[in-house]
């Protein structure tokens, strides 16, 4: 059986110079996406059964998990702001992966492109998906509800990651031809009260309940985010807020063991992401994993190693080693599913629980209440098997959080560079240990491929 998308074509455009995505036909099983020709793109959306609306929606999931920005193999940014900052080390010196190693980056590097293009691509899907909605007769509301608040927050997460890889970016809100033609770079503020009124919207639509495994972004995701935004905002009452709202959520509770916090049944998850197939293994475990030295691709930083205290549980459970008999070399082993099986028994996790405790403790450290601080914080290490931290001052209490961030999120979507960047530490901490680093490394360069196309997208970042 096939539903289809209603679509009406309008005029030839460029959508920020990209390759625009055109969701045409959806099976009940799977979706099929067609990429338009860059002079093409689709006008007028509207669905007609929430079936459809629901495979165009689980196509941006399946792309963030195989293709896009937050996937876990070599085109997404755990291993690509990794390899960036000083978590993992590139032994292959043939991967486009290497350039970002060594930060040499330059305008045309084909990974970079990669992922503007795909991002704003999946942030057309989702505008095209918004519009289809409105559009539609054949829709609950309820279904309409619940749909345009995943999408509106699918589009400001995607928005939110470009923002903080590049700088001014342009926030696309609309299929429109006229407008995303010759569409501009908006300043870092106005882009992240844009992102705040989406997610705002969405808290608004979206069900308060939702069960496990958490695979579609619910209200703890949006809520999630925008605790993340105060916190990089300093909007400290808004991040501590935001976070305890995740924390108290009844969807949640706090997972005790460390073997299960990657579980694709873990009750700490608050948005996580499938494989195409179950059966199949994450393509963190796929990226990260190797049994033998020395390492293929990559391996963790022994800086990041040495950063461990002693007797954290943390470096046992979560750190795999591979030996050539001479040296030893360290690995991410959060997933540890690396091959197909029976069951898939991990699942990508993009938020959880434990990034909501070091949120509000970074507020509250902020707003004074040293003792709800040091409570977040030895909720962390308490699990790790380590003693009470023991910083008293707001400074030492920031300083020990920041440290704790670095070991609980390590490998994780870029966390480590967006927290040395946001604190300002980033110059300090890199430049000593990254050869290639400079100042002007804290953007990524846009690409130059879409400076060609849409000049209202200059000047390039500083430094390219």
């Amino acid at each position: 059986m096939k539903n289809t998308i209603i679509i009406i074509y309008r005029k030839p455009l460029k959508v920020i110079g990209l390759l625009c995505l055109a969701i045409l036909s959806y099976s009940c099983e799977d979706f099929i996406d067609v990429d338009l020709p860059d002079s093409q793109i689709t006008g007028e959306v509207v669905f007609n059964d929430v079936g459809t609306a629901e495979a165009a929606i689980k196509s941006i999931y399946s792309k963030l998990s195989n293709t896009v920005l937050v996937t876990g193999n070599s085109n997404g940014i755990s291993i690509l702001l990794g390899s960036y900052s000083d978590e993992l080390q590139t032994y292959n010196t043939g991967l486009l992966e290497f350039q970002f190693f060594q930060n040499s980056l330059i305008a045309t590097n084909t990974d970079v492109s990669t992922l503007w293009n795909g991002s704003y691509n999946l942030i057309y899907a989702s505008n095209a998906i918004l519009e289809g909605l409105e559009n539609s007769t054949a829709i609950s509301q309820n279904d309409k509800d619940r749909l345009s608040g995943e999408a509106l927050f699918l589009r400001a997460y995607i928005h939110f990651h470009l923002l903080n890889l590049f700088g001014e970016i342009p926030y696309v809100t609309t299929t429109d031809y006229t407008v995303n033609a010759t569409i501009a770079k908006l300043p870092q503020l106005q882009v992240y009260a844009l992102l705040i009124a989406d997610l705002e919207q969405a808290k608004a639509l979206l069900p308060v309940n939702q069960s496990q495994p958490n695979v579609r972004a619910g209200l703890d995701a949006v809520k999630s985010l925008l605790a993340r935004i105060h916190l990089y905002t300093a909007n400290w009452e808004g991040a501590q807020a935001e976070a305890s709202s995740v924390i108290s959520s009844a969807n949640l509770t706090w997972v005790e063991s460390l073997d299960d916090v990657f579980l694709k049944g873990s009750t700490g998850t608050i948005w996580q992401l499938m494989p195409t197939q179950e059966g199949l293994p994450t393509q963190e475990g796929q990226s990260f994993i190797f049994t033998m030295g020395p390492p293929p691709n990559r391996a963790l930083n022994l800086q990041l190693i040495n950063a461990f205290e002693p007797g954290d549980l943390r470096r046992d459970h979560w750190i795999g080693s591979a030996t050539d008999g001479n040296e030893t070399w360290y690995y991410p082993y959060k997933y540890k599913q690396s091959a197909p099986e029976a069951a898939s028994s991990e699942y990508s996790i993009l938020f959880r629980l434990e990034e909501m405790y070091l949120i509000r403790a970074e507020a509250r450290a902020h707003l004074g209440d040293t003792a709800g601080t040091k409570e977040d914080i030895n909720k962390i290490r308490s699990r790790a098997s380590l003693a009470d931290t023991p910083a008293i001052s707001e400074q030492q209490l920031i300083a020990a959080i920041l440290q704790e961030r670095r070991i609980e999120l390590f490998s994780e979507l870029g966390h480590r560079f967006f927290d040395l960047k946001r604190t300002g530490q980033i110059n300090a901490a890199l430049a000593g240990v990254k050869p290639g680093w400079d100042p002007t490394d804290i953007v990524w360069p846009i690409p130059e491929s879409e400076l060609l196309l849409n000049p209202n997208l200059l000047p390039q970042n500083s430094g390219y």
